[in-house]
C-alpha cells in the first residue's frame, strides 16, 4: 500500500521521473511516438487517461506484476495485478477510490473471467 500511496503523490505533484515514464511507456507501446511529450500531456490531466502509465510505473517500482486491461464499471481501464492483488491509483477518474490495493472485486472486471466479476 505504501508504494501505491507514494506513486499517487508523485503523479499528483508531477514529481515522477519523466524520462523514466517515457521509456517505460515506449517499451509498452512503441507506437507512442514522442513519449516524453506523451508523458508531459498525461501528467497534466492526471488521473484522467493515466491508468496505463501509472500501472507501468507501479510495476517498475515493485519490480513485479502484470499490466492488465479490463474495465472499471463500464469504462476501459488498465491496472497492475501482483500476486493476485489489484493495485490501482487512477480509479478516481471514474468515481472510484484514488488508491486501491486489494482483491480484484467489482466494479473492476478483469479479462481472465468472462462469467463473473473477479
Amino acid at each position: 500500500m505504501a508504494v501505491a500511496l507514494q506513486a499517487r503523490r508523485e503523479f499528483e505533484a508531477g514529481a515522477c521521473d519523466r524520462r523514466l515514464l517515457g521509456e517505460l511507456y515506449r517499451q509498452y507501446n512503441p507506437a507512442v511516438g514522442d513519449s516524453e511529450l506523451f508523458v508531459t500531456r498525461a501528467l497534466s490531466i492526471f488521473p484522467r487517461l493515466n491508468c496505463g502509465l501509472a500501472s507501468l510505473y507501479l510495476r517498475h517500482q515493485l519490480q513485479a506484476g502484470e499490466i492488465i486491461r479490463g474495465t472499471f464499471r463500464s469504462a476501459s481501464h488498465t491496472v497492475l495485478v501482483a500476486d493476485a492483488v489489484l493495485i490501482d491509483i487512477t480509479a478516481d477518474q471514474f468515481g472510484g477510490p484514488a488508491v486501491y490495493v486489494g482483491k480484484p472485486v467489482p466494479p473492476w472486471r478483469l479479462p481472465w473471467s468472462e462469467k463473473t466479476d473477479i
